[in-house]
């Protein structure tokens, strides 16, 4: 899959580190946590993005703080000038 911004096309893994690396950022402010050993992958599904886990209880944790990581990624996906907007992230 690729994205494009106004000018270039963006590769699908440049958009999935800045997912990860956006959680694992959120995730250490909110509940000062490392998830880093926890998290398996980010994988792009059309409008889904699937973040898989090897915690049950990391999935509920995300999903309590579910709307912020939307937040966050909103606005660097408008700073990049990613047109990637409306998704629905799933927590497995």
């Amino acid at each position: 899959m690729e994205i494009w911004n106004n000018k270039n096309k963006i590769s699908e893994v440049i958009i999935k580190s800045i997912i990860w690396n956006n959680i694992i950022d959120l995730f250490k402010n909110e509940k000062n946590i490392d998830i880093t050993p926890y998290l398996i992958s980010v994988t792009i599904k059309w409008k889904n993005i699937l973040v898989k886990t090897n915690k049950p209880i990391i999935n509920t944790e995300l999903l309590t703080i579910d709307d912020k990581i939307k937040g966050v990624l909103n606005e660097k996906f408008k700073k990049m000038w990613i047109l990637f907007y409306d998704f629905d992230i799933k927590y497995i």
